[in-house]
């Protein structure tokens, strides 16, 4: 999908799955489409569908929600929008949240 954007996600003090790797290796599963992960954007938490993924470690997913401290801009947070389409390497997204 070559219309999805590469996003610098935010890395200090976020609980990502690579942190947890050795403790929790069984309940890692790589994300397929129809998948839902997060991740952190700029302090805001990131709710993405996953699409399809664009090799062994990234996904294309379309951003469905942001929840951010400053709750009246739901739909968009520093340039990140709802429904924009975008890149999450594997070492940049939380858990999965839900799956198929």
């Amino acid at each position: 999908m070559s219309n999805a954007r590469a996003i610098a996600w935010d890395q200090d003090g976020v609980d990502h799955v690579a942190d947890h790797e050795e403790l929790t290796q069984f309940l890692h599963k790589k994300p397929g489409a129809g998948d839902i992960i997060t991740a952190r954007y700029k302090g805001a938490n990131v709710r993405l569908k996953v699409l399809e993924r664009q090799g062994e470690d990234t996904s294309v997913a379309e951003v469905l929600g942001l929840s951010a401290e400053d709750e009246t801009r739901v739909n968009e947070h520093e340039g990140l929008r709802k429904g924009e389409t975008v890149l999450v390497a594997d070492r940049d997204r939380a858990f999965i949240r839900y799956s198929n």
